[in-house]
């Protein structure tokens, strides 16, 4: 017998709910693990997200449930454009597919198009044509440098970003769901009201916290016993190396940004000093990786902010979207990937960082006169984050949360809290985010 338990999944245009399935029939290896099904949206969809994040897995068990509805296998196309290589290809590949069922509508699915170059004026192309009439589109990436143009004009086609799963999600996949609801960051009071109902579970959510660290949220380092990294470095390297060689660009320049970030993890930067430092030589150069590797979802910059401005010239924080890559990084530049104490207070810091840049828009950092830095700031609201112990005096700000490892306090508009109850109730239970 299985088990299911449903999460609602919280998204303006998905009524359905993400079902995590706990069967005791499958193998050795996931025999405790659930599987993770994603119901299947209406209408076209753009997925982007990180290579080995589980988009292709979606597709396929979005066709699976299509199929179980009925869908004659004719009408549903699938398609891995790793081989295409412009528009032409991508329009001859349609074109031949419809010849061949001679049929309208059904559901088509393009995996990996965005390296395809001018795949969206190819799939524009064949909706004008009429070869795409009354069908349903998905098609996935793995960068959003081609997606500052309009994707589809005049096309509706619903852009999402799939990104490993957060912390919330997480536990209530791994662990146990708990009965406490997503709470907003700008209600101190009612969010420290809630973070208190989570304190009996703190134990639980620790030792999660420290399995997140190590296996980050992407589902294939959860399903391996034991350390994910020696097993899946490879395939987590080479997976941002070939999109890397996809788009013209130099492996070793990559790499000496990657190095220098792991060195400085969790301090501000400069593309001038990486410059300086490096035998890249121009900051301009140095800018341009840091841009390429936050398209190709490897890592997330922050940004200073000054009251409502964000100063684009200033120093920049930057840290990996996920634990994991952060230790296949580290390994790649390293030649170790294992999370020393040492890491841990930085490695902290920047999951907190990307949950926040999820869940909230124009997420900065911000520092004052005499060099005191507040971590995180959203609006007028900063978090600090201490990671062993702290105070409420270590957020320079009025309002706000300072997390620690397992201290509680609050003072008004200030509060202390462990980080893992802050990231468990800060966090939405949503796998797609809208862009």
């Amino acid at each position: 017998m299985s088990l299911i338990t449903q999460m609602s999944f919280q998204n303006p245009w998905w009524t359905d709910r993400v079902k995590i399935y706990h069967d005791e029939h499958v193998s050795k290896i996931s025999s405790l693990k659930p599987r993770f099904v994603i119901p299947p949206p209406e209408g076209n969809l753009l997925v982007m997200g990180p290579r080995q994040v589980g988009k292709t897995t979606f597709i396929k068990t979005t066709i699976m449930s299509i199929l179980e509805r009925g869908v004659k296998p004719t009408e549903v196309f699938f398609f891995s454009c790793d081989s295409l290589k412009d528009k032409d290809d991508l329009v001859s590949l349609l074109s031949q597919y419809r010849s061949l069922v001679n049929s309208e509508g059904g559901f088509i699915f393009l995996d990996e198009v965005t390296f395809v170059r001018d795949w969206n004026v190819g799939l524009l192309h064949l909706f004008n044509a009429g070869y795409l009439r009354n069908s349903t589109i998905y098609v996935t990436g793995s960068t959003s440098l081609y997606l500052r143009r309009e994707t589809l004009p005049g096309r509706p086609l619903n852009k999402v970003m799939m990104y490993p799963l957060n912390f919330r999600l997480f536990f209530d996949t791994f662990f146990r769901r708990l009965n406490v609801n997503t709470a907003s960051l700008f209600d101190v009071k009612g969010f420290y009201s809630n973070a208190l109902r989570l304190v009996p579970y703190i134990a639980e959510l620790n030792r999660a916290l420290m399995e997140y660290l190590r296996k980050g949220g992407f589902l294939a380092t959860n399903y391996v016993e034991g350390d994910p990294l020696p097993p899946l470095y490879e395939i987590y390297k080479d997976a941002v190396l070939s999109d890397l060689a996809k788009l013209g660009r130099d492996e070793r320049t990559f790499r000496e940004v990657v190095e220098k970030i792991i060195e400085s993890y969790g301090s501000r930067i400069s593309e001038n000093t990486v410059a300086k430092r490096t035998s890249i030589g121009s900051h301009n150069t140095v800018s341009s990786y840091l841009n390429l590797a936050e398209d190709l979802f490897v890592l997330r910059i922050f940004r200073k902010v000054e009251g409502n401005r964000v100063n684009n010239k200033s120093f920049k924080k930057v840290y990996f979207i996920d634990p994991f890559i952060y230790r296949v990084m580290k390994r790649y530049t390293k030649g170790v990937g294992a999370l020393d104490e040492s890491d841990m207070p930085h490695v902290v810091e920047g999951v907190v960082g990307e949950h926040l840049a999820r869940e909230y828009e124009r997420i900065g950092y911000t520092f004052f006169k005499g060099g005191k830095e507040v971590d995180f700031v959203v609006r007028n609201l900063g978090i600090e984050v201490k990671w062993g112990s702290g105070n409420l005096k270590d957020l320079r700000m009025e309002k706000g949360y300072v997390l620690t490892l397992d201290e509680v306090g609050g003072n008004g508009e200030k509060v202390m809290l462990p980080v893992s109850i802050f990231l468990y109730l800060a966090s939405s239970d949503r796998v797609f985010y809208g862009r």
